[in-house]
This record gives C-alpha cells, structure tokens and sequence, in this order.
C-alpha cells in the first residue's frame, strides 16, 4: 500500500510519500494555507503531488488544510475521541483524484485544533499530557487513549506579531537562534501580572543599551513562561510528551524543566505510523 501523508498547516506544508510504512519520499515547505486565496489551495497541492503521480492511491491530510482558510472546510468532531473516532469522522473531498481524506479536527466550549489532535494520538500515549509548541501552543490531556480535554495558548503568534509589527521590532530583530540564556530565564520567572509592562521593559531596557539577542531571549522567556504557568493553573504534570521541531523541542525543555516538568520528546515516526494506520483502515473499508 503507497500512499501520501500531508500536514498542511497556517505556515508551512509537510508531505510524504509512504510506502509499506515507510517513507520513500518528501516534500516541505512554507507554503502554509495563509499563502492562498480562496480556491487556490487546490492547484498547488495537484502541483505539489504531481511528483509522485501515479505512484499512490490516496492521500491522508491533517491540518489547517481543513480550515476556513484551507482546501475545504471541514465540521470538527467532539471529545473525548481517539483513532478510531478519527477514521470515522474523516471527510473525503468530492473530485479530487486519487481520493483525499481530510481529518477534520476537534473543538470543545473556547477551543478548536486542526491537526495537533493527530499529532497527540500519534504519541500512543495512553495517559497524561502532550504539549505542541508552535503558533498556536496545545496542551492536549489524554485518559485511557483518548484525547479528553486541551487548552491553546496564541504564544508564537503573539511572539512573531510583537517582533514584526510592532514597536518592539527594532529592539528584537536579532537573528540569532535562541539559546535559553540568563535572559531567557529572567523572563520565565517574570510576573505574569505584570505582563503587558513586561513588554513594554523590552523597548525601554533595548534603548538603555541591551542588546537585540538578550531583549528577543527575554521576549521568548516572557511569553514561554506566561504558557506554562497558565498551563499549570489548568492541569498537574510532572512530565509531559512533547511534539515538536528540534530547535522549538529544546526550548520547551529548557523551560519546562525550569518548572520542574520533564519532557519527552517525540519522533517523527509515530506521525508516520499513525498515518498508516488510518490509510490501511480506508484501504479495508473501500
């Protein structure tokens, strides 16, 4: 069985090619679905797979692909739900060749997600909590397989917004990667209270002569760590699984553990695998 793998989210594009469970082939970009007016989505991706034509039977996508903003938009499914629940709700596009699948997502009173849901299940945990930093941050609680509740934190949004469009650009437009510095640490245990005067301290402390990377270190610190506490207020955890990119894994870490959770971090693979599994089940059902 081959089939296409895809994770579309507001940002970026991610693709595989799958082949008996493994990966013969991929394809990323930053492409996300914020880059396409309304009925454009679908040329690109028939651009996209065109390199693999005649190669798969069907194609699995997760994401904001199924956003109002997507390809299609698709109705999200309720809680507590697990793979099979997922399986069940998967909506398949009308005219689109081989056919295509789309996870539609799940919502709860103040809370919707599209994707991290599949890529909360795919950890197999069994009991416990999956953090998903990324624009919109996901702390996803999982009881007997299932996912039973979450909380999304806007924190890389707000993070990309204040460093492109507002008046603290200038003082964070420091290109250096992150490196969890004294700075970092200092705005993890800022005051949350305080918050927006936190902000404000940036601008204020870069015109008195600190630096790009220290004032944009303790701009990550003071959103990360306003997350994390909020997170804490909501939910008991002393360790959690943790899906993300490997620079965004290890300052989650870093600042996790400052709190005194550890981490987990998860492999790409159980994505992979979990996409087999829903594909073979469409494969049975056809």
């Amino acid at each position: 069985m081959t089939f296409v793998a895809i994770d579309w989210g507001t940002s970026s594009f991610r693709a595989w090619l799958i082949e008996h469970d493994q990966i013969r082939d991929q394809i990323e970009s930053d492409q996300g679905v914020k880059n396409f007016a309304e009925g454009a989505h679908s040329k690109y991706l028939n651009e996209v797979l065109a390199k693999w034509s005649g190669q798969f039977n069907s194609v699995i996508a997760i994401g904001m692909i199924g956003s109002s903003i997507g390809m299609y938009e698709t109705k999200f499914s309720a809680i507590p739900i697990d793979i099979s629940g997922v399986f069940n709700s998967l909506f398949k596009v009308s005219g689109f060749v081989p056919d295509l699948y789309i996870v539609p997502g799940i919502a709860k009173d103040g809370d919707v997600m599209r994707g991290e849901e599949s890529q909360s299940l795919a950890t197999g945990l069994v009991n416990g909590l999956v953090v998903l930093p990324g624009t919109h941050s996901k702390w996803v609680k999982m009881e007997d397989g299932k996912i039973t509740d979450f909380r999304t934190y806007l924190t890389g949004e707000i993070f990309e917004l204040l460093r492109n469009h507002s008046t603290l650009s200038k003082a964070t437009e420091s290109s250096v990667n992150l490196a969890a510095s004294k700075d970092f640490y200092a705005g993890l245990d800022a005051e949350v209270g305080d918050l927006t005067h936190e902000l404000f301290t940036i601008r204020a402390n870069w015109l008195n002569g600190k630096s790009q990377e220290a004032s944009r270190e303790y701009l990550s610190g003071l959103l990360i760590g306003a997350e994390i506490k909020s997170a804490k207020t909501w939910i008991t955890a002393s360790e959690v699984s943790l899906v993300a990119s490997d620079s965004l894994a290890k300052t989650y870490s870093k600042a996790l553990g400052h709190f005194g959770i550890a981490s987990n971090v998860q492999s790409q693979t159980n994505l992979i695998n979990y996409f087999s599994a829903i594909a073979k089940k469409v494969e049975a059902q056809k």
